[in-house]
């Protein structure tokens, strides 16, 4: 005899990047013990872990989770976490606020400190946080004289390249520009040079006959990525020291065991 299959509720949201409606369930008994046990492993098997729960989860057939942007990826986490655990997380926060001058205090283990240290759980709902947005971040960039360059915003991966760049190293820098490239056209002609029929040689080229504020242009859009943010209001109950603090990137949101300073 066959037990009965039981049936997920099925959420709807919105991919942040485009806009595009997206279905997805809650992840099961199943998918969860896959993400507990990536916990003990590096971060690239957590990602995977991630990547890979998330994309089982979307019932939308054709959506590829290793083709879209870090931020939907990340707001996407969000969403499938608030229903398939609980929308209120609690995030642990110290109040850093000095004391009076001259006055002490000792922790729990009998050190002396001179700031206030009272531990505040803050709680957060995860159905209230969004992408924001700079004002700045234009993926169509005009260089010079209707010479326009066109980028789409980093894959998860491209990303964790993105955040290991240094100033020094300019091949690295120019690998994950020429992996965000679209296209180079000109806005005046509406000729286009798309990027699957050019040569690497020839983007690497194109990339170090640009001027510096030029390029600056280029890693503008880099710096300024949509992002998911969210703003905590934070007030000790004992000195009542209060403070706004900024929450970025998934990880901030659901790790309750980092204890955030204000």
């Amino acid at each position: 005899m066959r037990l009965p299959k039981l049936k997920s509720p099925i959420y709807e949201t919105q991919l942040p990047s485009t806009g595009e409606k997206v279905l997805f369930r809650p992840f099961t008994v199943k998918e969860e013990k896959l993400l507990l046990i990536a916990v003990d492993d590096d971060e690239d098997i957590q990602i995977r872990a991630v990547r890979q729960v998330l994309q089982n989860c979307l019932l939308n057939s054709k959506l590829d989770v290793s083709n879209l942007p870090i931020f939907d990826i990340d707001y996407l986490w969000l969403r499938l976490r608030s229903k398939s655990v609980e929308e209120i997380v609690t995030l642990p926060f110290e109040c850093r606020a000095q004391l009076p001058e001259g006055e002490t205090a000792k922790d729990e283990e009998g050190n002396e400190r001179n700031y206030c240290g009272t531990f505040v759980n803050v709680p957060i709902n995860l159905d209230t946080i969004e992408v924001k947005k700079n004002p700045e971040n234009n993926p169509k960039i005009e260089l010079q004289d209707h010479i326009c360059i066109k980028l789409k915003y980093p894959t998860f991966e491209t990303f964790q390249k993105v955040m290991k760049l240094k100033e020094s190293d300019m091949d690295s820098t120019f690998e994950v520009i020429i992996e965000c490239i679209e296209m180079i056209y000109e806005s005046d002609t509406g000729k286009t040079y798309e990027k699957q029929y050019l040569d690497k040689k020839e983007l690497i080229e194109f990339l170090e006959s640009l001027s510096g504020p030029q390029f600056q242009k280029i890693m503008l859009f880099f710096e300024t990525l949509p992002k998911v943010r969210h703003e905590v209001h934070f007030r000790c109950p004992k000195c009542k020291h209060e403070a706004d603090v900024v929450i970025e990137g998934t990880k901030s949101f659901l790790a309750s065991e980092q204890v955030t300073k204000v």
